[in-house]
């Protein structure tokens, strides 16, 4: 996302200092979160203050869909009983296990995880409740369920909003995660995003027939697509795991299948490439015999069309190889590990992750399925190089704001290993860019040898030989 939206008030949570005692007048906003506010510019409070739990390793926990980090991050607080609960919801949030982290979210909108008898029982409004709240939103967003996401927007601007903003020096007060989009409806308007025909499984074949040329994002040449009924018409899909929301030409909008319900202000992808545009609700999707009824999409800057995890997630288990997509509910995923999903608070941005050793370390990566590394394997993006790394980079040309500016980067050699796999010598390109987060990114590669299952009802992701359904590769 954006750098003008990444103000962090960490020491809100880290140190409870919301957990103050509160005065004899019991008053209705947090005095130690009004002192904190109050010490932020006026710009900086319109632009959205980010109230996050944890430290920074544990939102870099988050954003990486890594529990590992997350689990470091918390221990290093041992005793802080607020941060061990959000580390149990990011837990959650990382396997896309919403259901289980809303549960946890209810109890903190409840109790803000106090006791009853505890004597310094926080105001109602506080940094705790609003973290919830976010987070809360996050959720609803990345599982599709838009109704209930509008309604914690519309619940956080008129209970929250208006006694904060009172205050004098706090007039443009305002949350990040509450203002990346806003509704044109009324929440109760907009009907359920549902799906039907996924008990049993069925196979659509994958398509190499059309490149990715969009003039507000990066070229690729040899991707899956595949061919989806949109309100009755066949139109190819690409299957963009690495971001949350599915994306519709702009144009598309105007259909009598579509219902414009708001706009989104921002969303990202796993190469953090920028997107905005109106929300809409478009009647019927056809996947296979699988039917989605009022599928959420961003129309947008795009010419093509792509089906983002909100969608692919609905098909309950799938497995991708390079020739077809085969989903429902009684695939034998048997897969032992948990599925990674990286993603902002809330809900604007989210990707598939996957483990690689490279270089002799273990990590995430980003995967893809729009990216074809046809030049590379891994692409990397870092906002700055050491002095020894920039004696080994070049220049090389990328658009930026429509306009050719030369850009810096390097190559990097080493042997990839994928789940005990050796794939050989390769080669990964290391961009700075100050821009977008540091990232790495592997597209149709790692289907190279490999079928990916992706179990989104049990939460857990492996890969498999090709045209096997044995046991998964040794994790």
């Amino acid at each position: 996302m954006p750098k003008k939206y990444r103000f962090l008030l960490y020491p809100l949570l880290l140190n409870s200092v919301l957990l103050s005692e509160l005065k004899a007048d019991k008053p209705l906003v947090s005095p130690k979160l009004i002192e904190l506010l109050k010490q932020q510019t006026p710009e900086t409070l319109k632009n959205g203050i980010e109230i996050r739990p944890g430290d920074e390793e544990m939102q870099r926990g988050v954003l990486e869909g890594d529990d590992l980090l997350i689990d470091k991050a918390a221990n290093a607080l041992k005793g802080n009983n607020l941060v061990s609960q959000y580390a149990k919801i990011d837990k959650l949030r990382v396997k896309g296990d919403y259901q289980n982290a809303n549960k946890l979210l209810d109890i903190c909108g409840k109790t803000f995880f106090q006791k009853p008898y505890d004597p310094d029982l926080l105001p109602p409004i506080s940094g705790v409740g609003m973290t919830c709240q976010q987070i809360l939103a996050g959720n609803y967003f990345l599982d599709g369920n838009l109704k209930d996401w509008a309604k914690i927007l519309h619940f956080v601007r008129n209970v929250y909003y208006p006694p904060i903003r009172k205050i004098s020096g706090l007039e443009q007060f305002s949350l990040t995660d509450i203002e990346m989009g806003r509704l044109s409806v009324s929440p109760d308007s907009i009907p359920p995003f549902t799906i039907t025909d996924i008990d049993h499984q069925q196979s659509i074949p994958l398509q190499y027939k059309i490149p990715i040329h969009e003039d507000h994002r990066r070229f690729a040449e040899n991707v899956p697509s595949a061919m989806v009924s949109l309100n009755g018409k066949e139109v190819p899909f690409f299957l963009e795991t690495g971001a949350a929301i599915g994306k519709l030409p702009k144009a598309w909008s105007h259909s009598p299948h579509v219902h414009i319900i708001g706009h989104l202000d921002r969303s990202t992808n796993a190469a953090s490439e920028f997107f905005s545009g109106d929300l809409g609700i478009v009647d019927e999707l056809k996947i296979g015999k699988a039917v989605l009824k009022n599928v959420p999409f961003l129309f947008t800057d795009v010419s093509q069309a792509y089906l983002g995890l909100m969608i692919l997630q609905k098909l309950g288990k799938i497995k991708i190889d390079k020739q077809q997509m085969t989903f429902g509910k009684d695939i034998n995923c048997n897969c032992q590990q948990d599925i990674h999903l990286g993603s902002a608070l809330g809900g604007d941005f989210q990707t598939l992750k996957y483990p690689i050793t490279w270089q002799g370390k273990t990590s995430l990566v980003a995967i893809d399925l729009t990216e074809d590394n046809s030049d590379f394997t891994l692409w990397t993006f870092k906002p700055d190089f050491t002095k020894e790394e920039q004696e080994t980079t070049f220049q090389f040309p990328t658009k930026e704001n429509n306009k050719t500016v030369l850009s810096q980067g390097r190559i990097v050699k080493s042997d990839l290993s994928i789940d005990g796999i050796n794939y050989g010598v390769r080669e990964e390109f290391i961009a700075k860019d100050t821009i977008q987060d540091p990232a790495t990114i592997m597209g149709l590669f790692i289907l190279n040898k490999v079928t990916l299952y992706l179990d989104f009802i049990n939460h857990k992701a492996c890969l498999k030989p090709n045209n096997s359904d044995a046991t998964p590769i040794s994790q």
